[in-house]
């Protein structure tokens, strides 16, 4: 039914990929995501009655005024969220790589359309990611939501492992997708994701600022958000940091302040983190060179050994720090190992040989060469081992919605769509059928 509607090119599909750290939207057939935004919705709560009435005593007749004050306000987006104000927490919408609140989610894909896309839901179809674990009740619920919310006039839904592989070029791999709060490899073969085989461990980016924080912490550099700092003099490295406080600064939230100081640990990684091709040897590490950082509140510091054994975590779980729980986590190439195990034998050598790397920790300076080390010491002798990455960092960091742009634009995927017509036929249990 979809297929006589959408079989022109005049109608641009929608691409949606949520994540834990961010959520990314765009048109199909476009390069990059027109917006990429935080997964986290700053959530303001009413002042309380008193404080209404206190502060209202002149304002009794526009009682519109006051009914706002009693209603909770919503931030979305990154110069939103980061403005400090009182009673205002930062809460995301994702739980282990599956959308929990579906209030937040609500929101997050209505400020899209309205500030991101600029489109009506009803005149574009649209194509949904998906974690490769989620399950059936979550999928109908989504689907449910899009048509009747939203009134799409067509949907699919498809695994974000099998996007990112398309993004590569390839319909099979073994994909490692390491993000912010769990690592996952899936094997795909012919296009579709092998679910049994699926291996998923909750070590990723966020470990990896715990990591960095309590470094800092140990070496007593104490981490200013930005939101506190009104200015700051330069300073020689090593001296201490002169800054200047922000005055009648609202009380914030202990979450707000977790995620101002989580942005900076997140700018650090990014920046100065590193991984060696090899094991670590405690003796070549110190001689490394060093990387200098230059905190926001003008605080200057070298960074040696620290910046490669912290990311050492990923490989080798020695290097976690004692507060962190180790039970049942693996490493990268542990996974991959077990994922690949875990696979018809017939296609292992298929999967070993095109491993590709994709997420945010992919990112991290040597990351692929670490990964292909590791993986040729658990990997069968006689079998060919190729790790691929995207060569651009943005097409690593966007590999799911990138396959979603290139599958939504195919002319010979318009027949696959979930139309309207079939979903109010059949119900939300279409999604099952249709989208594997």
């Amino acid at each position: 039914m979809s297929g006589a509607v959408y079989g022109g090119d005049e109608v641009s599909g929608l691409v949606f990929d949520a994540g834990s750290q961010s959520f990314r939207v765009g048109f199909a057939g476009e390069e990059y995501p027109k917006g990429d935004i935080p997964s986290y919705i700053a959530i303001q709560e009413p002042e309380a009655d008193a404080d209404i009435e206190k502060g209202e005593a002149m304002e009794t007749d526009d009682n519109s005024k006051i009914q706002n004050k009693r209603e909770k306000n919503y931030f979305i987006g990154t110069t939103k969220i980061i403005v400090p104000r009182p009673r205002t927490t930062l809460e995301s919408f994702m739980k282990e790589g599956l959308i929990e609140d579906w209030d937040l989610f609500e929101k997050i894909v209505e400020h899209a359309y309205e500030n991101i896309l600029y489109s009506n839901p009803a005149e574009h179809p649209v194509l949904f990611s998906e974690s490769t674990w989620n399950d059936r009740a979550r999928r109908e619920k989504l689907t449910e939501l899009m048509f009747e919310k939203f009134q799409v006039p067509a949907y699919y839904l498809s695994k974000n492992a099998v996007l990112s592989c398309f993004a590569q070029g390839r319909t099979h791999g073994l994909m490692v997708d390491s993000g912010a709060t769990q690592t996952s490899v899936v094997p795909v073969f012919d296009g579709y994701a092998i679910t049994h085989a699926v291996v998923k461990c909750p070590i990723g980016g966020d470990i990896i600022t715990e990591q960095l924080a309590q470094m800092l912490d140990e070496q007593k550099v104490d981490l200013v958000p930005t939101y506190r700092i009104a200015g700051k003099e330069e300073v020689n490295e090593g001296d201490p940091p002169k800054w200047t406080e922000k005055k009648k600064l609202p009380e914030v939230t202990e979450s707000y302040d977790k995620f101002m100081k989580k942005m900076i640990l997140e700018d650090m990684s990014a920046s100065m983190l590193q991984l060696c091709d090899t094991n670590i040897e405690m003796d070549s590490v110190d001689k490394l060179p060093s990387t200098p950082y230059a905190f926001p509140n003008g605080y200057t510091k070298e960074f040696g050994a620290e910046r490669i054994k912290i990311p050492e975590c990923l490989f080798d779980l020695s290097y976690l720090k004692s507060e962190t729980k180790k039970d049942g986590l693996m490493t990268v190439a542990q996974m991959a190992a077990t994922s690949a195990s875990l696979a018809d034998i017939d296609i292992r050598p298929t999967l070993y040989s095109n491993v590709t790397v994709t997420g945010g920790n992919s990112l991290i300076l040597g990351f692929t060469e670490r990964l292909n080390y590791a993986l040729a010491t658990k990997c069968p002798p006689t079998v060919k081992l190729r790790v691929f990455y995207a060569p651009i960092h943005t097409e690593r960091k966007y590999g799911a919605w990138i396959g979603g742009s290139i599958l939504g634009s195919l002319g010979t995927f318009q027949q696959m769509w979930v139309s309207k017509a079939e979903y109010d036929e059949t119900g939300k249990v279409i999604v099952d059928k249709k989208c594997p």
